[in-house]
């Protein structure tokens, strides 16, 4: 099914929404999505569904075909937004300062989290970031919801067509090697889900390794570090010993602070990581 456009408030939209979607509903978030982003203060936008395309940054790269907007916010479809002035604060920078070419918003765990999430949440990382006071460099700033001029994004090459992991800190790179900032903004959030129960946390830190196993054997160029928490002062690349290294010692920070599900997380993004060195991808 081809991207399609499900919503316009103005004629000459200056800002282009564009969701990613496996199924265009994602268990009913997609409509409460869709409502966060008509109550928004900023009014001049449309927004578009991309559905049933892959990976996400070929169908980011589709929903794009159709847009019209000077500047592009691409937005998960299992996110929802913190108030009505996310798509404003996130745009604003863009306006006003000629140094930074992507936006977001902060990460936070939605309010009516189970408890299940809000401790797992706590402890996965790069599952939450704090909310700030000022522009904020910062490697946190992702799909989950990110705004950019769209001249920017053509420059940079657009998104990967064919990768299947590792798609926010390859477009993150493009944009720092171009020249650009890239920051959260102040009081801005956004709610992200962290798994819900064990099982859904042993999946997403099975897939989660195999899929970066699978980058690492077909994609290995385009690996890019991944800091937890704001930060603009980082190695872009580093080599697998370190990154190895890096796990380890996050292991046996997880069994000395008592993080139970950290541990959970990591112990089965190893076991996928494995898994995704020697099985057979198609």
């Amino acid at each position: 099914m081809p991207a399609k456009l499900v919503y316009v408030a103005s004629e000459s939209p200056k800002v282009s929404v564009v969701i990613p979607s496996f199924d265009g509903k994602r268990d009913g978030n997609v409509d409460v999505l869709l409502d966060d982003l008509k109550r928004q203060t900023f009014k001049s936008i449309e927004i578009i569904l991309s559905i049933g395309e892959s990976p996400n940054g070929h169908a980011r790269n589709v929903g794009c075909e159709i847009a019209r907007g000077r500047y592009l916010v691409f937005i998960d479809d299992d996110v929802t937004l913190g108030h009505e002035k996310v798509i404003e604060n996130i745009i604003e920078p863009l306006l006003e300062r000629d140094d930074i070419g992507m936006t977001g918003p902060s990460q936070q765990i939605p309010p009516d989290a189970n408890r299940f999430q809000f401790w797992s949440g706590r402890q996965i990382p790069r599952s939450l970031s704090a909310i700030v006071d000022e522009i904020t460099d910062s490697d946190m700033v992702s799909h989950m919801c990110l705004a950019m001029p769209r001249d920017l994004f053509e420059q940079v090459g657009r998104e990967s067509d064919w990768l299947l992991a590792g798609t926010d800190p390859d477009l993150r790179h493009r944009v720092r090697m171009a020249g650009y900032r890239i920051v959260v903004v102040p009081q801005t959030w956004a709610y992200h889900p962290a798994p819900d129960n064990m099982s859904s946390l042993l999946s997403f830190g099975y897939k989660k390794g195999c899929f970066t196993a699978w980058q690492y054997r077909f994609a290995r160029d385009l690996m890019y570090d991944a800091p937890d928490g704001h930060t603009g002062d980082f190695k872009a690349q580093t080599t697998l010993p370190y990154r190895v290294l890096r796990k380890v010692g996050r292991m046996c920070g997880e069994l000395i602070a008592l993080r139970p599900l950290g541990l959970v997380f990591d112990l089965a993004y190893t076991v996928g990581y494995a898994h995704g060195l020697s099985r057979k991808w198609q």
